[in-house]
């Protein structure tokens, strides 16, 4: 009797069902991503925020530090005997504030080869100042290096660190304006500081200030009324640091009313060739408490703007994680609704579906639907996730037994086998340019360890001299074990003059290893190197060679490198 076909599988509606739910799932997704994507973009610029201005912090609270220690060396400098130990004391507390924030620069800023070099470099103008620790300003000249070098230390910090920050502030333009306005202010800091270090020589010797120390007090003062200006441009930091901007006058107002002013009164005592109203020592601490406020004005601005970006990452980070909750959840109701109607009213359905077919094929339908479709496509997934498991046990065992059958179990170099194709392709790929070289060696006296000694002696051996060539190899570089005591390396390069310091290396370095006997007895070794090279040649033929250089080596008294092409002058 012909077979009457189904009216419907379930599979494939089950197919068609969630291919419905996935398709809702991801216009879902589609409709939500702009969303998702604009939080994702807040936030991270956001976070790049927060993160240039917290090393950039850390930039100008060096360049602050550096002026306040430099302030605090002037007055030790100028400082009579009995003022000594305080002055060096306020200028020893400045100098551990430095290093301490020096340390926290990003490497990204300061490599540590520019940040030994800065230190190198401050430590030096350290030493200079410290002269005046226990003696008092005798020698003008002296002094005014000593001072110098404290503005040089600070002057190298600076080229060091900003050649290498133009790309950083060109991160988030957004954030280029208040990073801009705090440089301001650490130059401000600077500025100012440099201009009591142009009077405080002729204060100290009583003599007038020389015309380059005038012209340097006015295009000082220049620079500092175009920070002022800078400054009094703020953004939309002037909203979240009320009261910024009043402080700002304040702190100009008092440096105007006494410092400026005193450079002034100086200046003019000087053209008048009056004697000054104040000596050295005391200029340097008044004009030092006229400064004091500049510091707190920098770590005012830059805790309020960092504060600032830090809110702003926080609401930004919320808002993303808000919106990736309402994400998941419209995805989860979707499939929630999705398998509601699957178990709910589908299955009913194809229980009908199940009935009605028997009854039309004649046979008395009793059994309940076969509920099992889900659980089968589960396990298929669980079975498949098995295979891959089981996939890739196999291609870690793989290669573990492909590196095994490379490798030298002794001294995990290359094994000859694999050591031959690999030198091989290198020697495949030179040229006349770059010339592959190869360069065989043998533990010199080698049975003698092993017959005095014992074989886990020689065996350490071995191990050492793999270990002293790993050592010294380099990318690229092909290190074998051929035999026995007998090793290989084969490498490119242009100029024999490499090779001969190479193997000069190896074979010191060999000559420095020492090594003991089961009883303690200490011994060295020595070995012997032939060298040969070429290119577009078979590997054989250059091993040959480089064989018979061995043997040269051997024969004309061992611990000796034969085979390199020789100098001319």
């Amino acid at each position: 009797m012909k077979r009457i076909k189904k009216a419907s599988s379930p599979s494939n509606v089950l197919r068609y069902l969630w291919g419905s739910a996935i398709a809702s799932i991801v216009l879902t997704s589609i409709l939500s991503w702009w969303l998702l994507s604009g939080s994702w973009n807040a936030w991270h610029s956001a976070r790049n925020d927060v993160i240039q201005f917290n090393d950039f912090y850390h930039v100008l609270q060096v360049s602050n530090d550096l002026a306040s220690e430099r302030a605090y060396a002037n007055e030790l400098v100028l400082s009579p005997m009995e003022r000594k130990a305080q002055a060096w004391k306020s200028l020893d507390d400045s100098r551990r504030i430095t290093d301490r924030n020096l340390e926290r620069i990003p490497q990204n800023l300061l490599s540590p080869a520019l940040l030994m070099a800065t230190i190198e470099q401050l430590d030096n103008s350290r030493v200079s100042v410290d002269t005046y620790r226990n003696q008092e300003l005798s020698d003008p000249r002296e002094a005014q290096r000593s001072i110098s070098a404290m503005v040089e230390a600070t002057d190298f910090y600076h080229s060091a660190l900003f050649q290498h920050t133009s790309s950083f502030l060109l991160l988030e333009p957004k954030a280029l304006g208040p990073i801009l306005r705090a440089q301001a202010l650490g130059e401000l800091r600077d500025a100012t500081g440099r201009l009591g270090s142009q009077v405080l020589i002729p204060l100290a010797t009583h003599t007038p200030i020389p015309l380059s120390n005038m012209e340097a007090l006015s295009r000082g003062m220049e620079r500092i009324d175009v920070l002022w200006w800078l400054l009094r441009t703020q953004g939309e930091e002037a909203n979240y640091l009320p009261g910024f901007t009043q402080r700002l006058d304040n702190v100009r107002q008092k440096f105007e009313s006494q410092g400026v002013a005193l450079l002034n009164k100086l200046k003019s005592e000087s053209v008048k060739n009056q004697p000054y109203s104040v000596d050295a020592e005391k200029f340097a601490v008044r004009y030092h408490e006229s400064l004091n406020a500049f510091d707190e004005l920098l770590n005012t601005y830059l805790t309020g703007v960092n504060k600032h970006y830090v809110h702003a990452e926080h609401q930004a980070l919320l808002h993303l994680v808000l919106i990736v909750i309402i994400l998941i959840m419209l995805c989860a109701l979707t499939a929630g609704l999705i398998f509601y109607i699957r178990s709910r009213v589908l299955q009913p359905i194809l229980r009908l579906n199940q009935i009605a077919s028997g009854i039309i094929a004649g046979k008395h339908q009793e059994a309940l639907m076969d509920e099992s479709t889900a659980e089968e496509v589960q396990e298929l997934f669980s079975s498949l996730g098995t295979l891959g498991a089981r996939l890739r046990e196999q291609t870690i065992l793989s290669k573990r037994l492909q590196r095994q059958s490379e490798e030298d179990p002794l001294t995990h170099l290359f094994n000859r086998r694999a050591f031959d194709e690999l030198a091989g392709n290198l020697m495949a790929q030179a040229t006349h340019e770059h010339p592959a070289w190869l360069i065989m060696m043998d533990v010199d006296h080698f049975k003698s360890i092993n017959d005095t000694w014992g074989h886990p002696t020689g065996d350490k051996v071995l191990v050492a001299l793999a270990t002293t060539l790993k050592k010294f190899s380099r990318p690229g570089d092909v290190i074998g074990r051929l035999g026995g005591e007998e090793f290989a390396v084969v490498f490119r390069t242009p100029g024999h003059e490499d090779v001969t310091g190479y193997t000069t290396r190896i074979q010191n370095e060999i000559r420095q290893l020492r090594f003991e006997g089961p009883k303690g007895e200490p011994f060295t070794i020595t070995v012997s190197f032939g060298v040969a090279s070429g290119w577009q040649r078979e590997l054989g033929e250059v091993l040959a060679e480089a064989d018979a250089a061995l043997y040269e080596a051997k024969n004309s008294g061992r611990d000796r490198i034969c085979g390199l092409p020789v100098q001319t002058a």
